[in-house]
This record gives C-alpha cells, sequence and structure tokens, in this order.
C-alpha cells in the first residue's frame, strides 16, 4: 500500500506533461478574447459615437456622457455576480454563454431610435449580456494552468485589453467614416462573435488532477476578515479614480494646454502602447518581486504624471504623461489578479476579484463627474490633478503595507512527502533480512 500511495502523491504533484503547452494556449486565448471583449469593444470605443450621435440626434453631449456612466455603474452590480458564476461553473461555460448574446446587444444598437431612454437602457443591456466576458473569465482560468510563471502569464493575458484598446477606436473610426455609425456597431458586434470560437477550440480548465493544490484558499467570507482585503478594496477604489479620470479628460486636459486638436487626439496612443508594454512588463516582474514592491514604483510614475498634466504639458511632456500614465493602468490588473491567489488562495478567485473590480468601478464613475464639476468651478484640471497625486501616494502606501504573502506555491500543495518504496529483493526471515530472489507481494514484508 505504501507504494501505491507513493505513486499517487507523486503523480499528483507531478505537473501534467502538457501543462506548458496548454497553459499558454489559454493564456493566449484569453489575450484574443479580451481584444474582442466589452472591455474594449464597449468601453474604449464609446467616445467615438458622441460626436455622431450628437449631430443625428442633436442629443447634448453631456446627456450621451451619462450612458458611460451608466455602463459604470451596471458593471458594479454585475461583476460579483460573475465571479461568483466564474467560480461555481468556470469561466470557459460563462465566456461560450456570454459571447452570442454580447454580440446581438453590439448589433442591437443599429436600430437605435431617437430616444435617450432607449439608449440608456441599451448601455445596462450591453455590460449585462457581455457578463461573461469581462476580464475576470479569462483570468481565473490562466491562473489556474500557472504557478512559476503566473505573473507572465497573466500578462500575456492582460495585454489583449490593451492591444484592443490601440486597435479597436481606430477601427471604430473607420467603420464609422466608411459606412456610418449604425454599421459601425455591426461591425463591432461581428468582431465580438470571434470569443465564441476563441473559447470552444482553445480554451482550456485545468486538469482536476492538479485540482488540491488550485483550489486552495479562502472563501470570500475568510478573506473579508484579513486585513489585506481591505487594503486592496481601498487600492483600488484610489486606483479607479486615477485611470478613468485620465483615460476620459486626458484629450480636453491637453486641448486646455493649448496642444493643438490633431496632436491631442494622436496623445493616447501612446498611452495604449505603454498599457500593453506593462502588461507583459509588470507580469514578469511579479514572478520575481512581490506585490508591495512592484506597485510603488508605478505608483510614483503616476504621480508624475499627473503633476505634469496639472502644470499644463507641452507636447514632449504630454507624450511622457500619457506613457506613465498608460504603465499604471496597464499594471493594475495584472497586479489584481496575481495578489488574489497569493494573498487569499485560488478558491473564490473570481468573487474576489468581482468585488474589486465593482469598488475599482465606483471610484472611477464618482471622479469622472467629480473632475468635470471641479473643471467648471476652477476653471482649470489642476486642483483635481494636485488631488490625484495626493490619492497616488495613498495607494502606493496601501500597497507598501500588504505585507508578505499569505499563500504561495509551496504552501498551497499540502500532500505528505513521499514514502520509499521497499526493496523488492529484501525479505524478513526472524530478525535478520536476507536476499531472496522471490517476488514482493503487497502485504509479505515490510521495509527494512
Amino acid at each position: 500500500m505504501r507504494a501505491e500511495n507513493s505513486v499517487a502523491y507523486a503523480e499528483a504533484a507531478a505537473e501534467p506533461p502538457d501543462e506548458s503547452r496548454t497553459g499558454w494556449r489559454t493564456a493566449l486565448a484569453s489575450t484574443l478574447g479580451l481584444a474582442c471583449g466589452p472591455s474594449v469593444l464597449a468601453v474604449t470605443t464609446f467616445g467615438a459615437f458622441i460626436a455622431p450621435l450628437h449631430r443625428e440626434f442633436g442629443w447634448s453631449i453631456p446627456a450621451i456622457g451619462l450612458a458611460s456612466s451608466i455602463l459604470s455603474i451596471t458593471l458594479v452590480l454585475i461583476s460579483p455576480v460573475q465571479g461568483l458564476l466564474v467560480d461555481r461553473f468556470g469561466g470557459r461555460r460563462v465566456i461560450l454563454c456570454s459571447s452570442p448574446f454580447f454580440a446581438l446587444s453590439l448589433m442591437a444598437m443599429y436600430f437605435l431610435p431617437d430616444s435617450l431612454p432607449a439608449f440608456y437602457l441599451g448601455w445596462v443591456l450591453i455590460p449585462l449580456c457581455g457578463l461573461g466576458l469581462w476580464p475576470v473569465s479569462y483570468l481565473r482560468l490562466t491562473a489556474g494552468w500557472f504557478e512559476r510563471r503566473l505573473g507572465l502569464a497573466l500578462g500575456v493575458a492582460n495585454s489583449g485589453i490593451g492591444i484592443g484598446t490601440v486597435l479597436a477606436p481606430v477601427l471604430t473610426t473607420v467603420l464609422i467614416g466608411t459606412w456610418g455609425w449604425r454599421a459601425a456597431y455591426l461591425g463591432l458586434g461581428v468582431v465580438a462573435l470571434i470569443a465564441f470560437p476563441v473559447a470552444y477550440f482553445l480554451l482550456a480548465e485545468p486538469r482536476t488532477r492538479t485540482e488540491t493544490r488550485r483550489v486552495s484558499g479562502d472563501t470570500l467570507r475568510a478573506a473579508a476578515r484579513t486585513r489585506p482585503f481591505w487594503l486592496v478594496l481601498a487600492a483600488f477604489v484610489l486606483l479607479g479614480t486615477i485611470g478613468s479620470t485620465v483615460l476620459v479628460h486626458q484629450i480636453s486636459l491637453l486641448l486646455d494646454a493649448g496642444i493643438p486638436s490633431h496632436i491631442a487626439n494622436l496623445v493616447p496612443v501612446a498611452l495604449g502602447v505603454a498599457l500593453i508594454v506593462a502588461r507583459l512588463v509588470t507580469g514578469w516582474l511579479l514572478d520575481r518581486f512581490t506585490v508591495s514592491h512592484v506597485m510603488p514604483v508605478y505608483l510614483v510614475g503616476g504621480v508624475a504624471s499627473v503633476l505634469l498634466f496639472a502644470a499644463g504639458p507641452n507636447v514632449p511632456m504630454a507624450l511622457l504623461a500619457a506613457a506613465l500614465s498608460g504603465l499604471l493602468i496597464g499594471a493594475e490588473f495584472d497586479v489584481l489578479s496575481y495578489l488574489i491567489p497569493r494573498y487569499f488562495g485560488r478558491l473564490a478567485f473570481g468573487r474576489i476579484y468581482g468585488v474589486a473590480f465593482a469598488v475599482f468601478q465606483i471610484g472611477g464613475a464618482a471622479a469622472t463627474s467629480l473632475v468635470s464639476v471641479s473643471r467648471d468651478r476652477y476653471g482649470s484640471y489642476s486642483p483635481a490633478m494636485l488631488v490625484l497625486a495626493v490619492a497616488c501616494a495613498v495607494c502606493a502606501v496601501l500597497f507598501l503595507c500588504l505585507g508578505p504573502y499569505r499563500y504561495d506555491g509551496s504552501s498551497q500543495v499540502t500532500m505528505p512527502e513521499p514514502v520509499p518504496l521497499p526493496t523488492p529483493n529484501l525479505a524478513i526471515v526472524g530478525d535478520q533480512p536476507t536476499k531472496k530472489g522471490m517476488e514482493h507481494h503487497d502485504g509479505d514484508a515490510s521495509p527494512a
């Protein structure tokens, strides 16, 4: 029986022979899935439709922009639900169920009437139909395949959002300019359908024979009783305020600084490129340094970025500010998807991620509105940017206070040490072991 136990231990503790290949295939598939998911096709393309809708229906720009806040509020409500579904049914099933509905919801905008309530309803239905396509589904799948190179794998998966952030607005602008905004929604819906074959043929759930290691960890309730949980939530509220403000207001900031509009509209490309770089570099760094060392470095860059924006930058300084912001924004969700297994284990990955993503959206929705009010009141973005600099510094302190990891690769494997196998050519005769050319059977002898 000891021999059987030893074999069972060795088989369970060993990595599956094709884990590396299947795991990286899942990570790359997640890159493609996230590049054509709602984080890109719904969020980053929203601004391209504002002017065409204003021209066709005469709706005010603030009224159109309110739909973006509705999107954020819907995300706050559905993110914990997505996390629960992903933990219970697995990311692949949730993605397969959501993909066709999300694509149809985008295509349905082709029939949008001259009605603001209908427009707002559309921006409730789009994130709801894309429930399973927000990042946590892909990131939980990817994380389940990796331990030693977890950070790099998550960085590869997350880079899909960065790639989409650069390409999707360009595609949307071309579609609107060529065929109009209604056809552009149809085109985005077709792109969204790519997620279904990607998930069906390329995504893979982690193998069950390593499941003992993969699913150890805290429940959501147990995690909520720890200090790191509340530090993470506080940090991500602040990160939501910083990132959302820069993404939404950066072009207006540059126009206020006197930068021509044709140049200001190109500066976000620098942010998008930096975001892609940050996804990959951050993952690589997280495999070598702790979260509490990596994230404060990015936040120092965030302080520099918002101070440059506050000063009214020229073109070179605007590019530098956008790049520093892109590095910070690109690191955020690499860090979140990495720290959850390290501080809380993998058991409630989806639910914890969903709660953190929800508070991130709350911070972003509140900040974008408050910054607009501040700009109107003071005639400048500078006061708001100075507040964001303080927020970056406070956020860095929160990450420094996280402390050591509570879970790591070695601590999650809880199987016993292997027992030495009995020597087959030894038998017990009296009190002395002697060599015998007999075949060993379980229970015939005990090892010396």
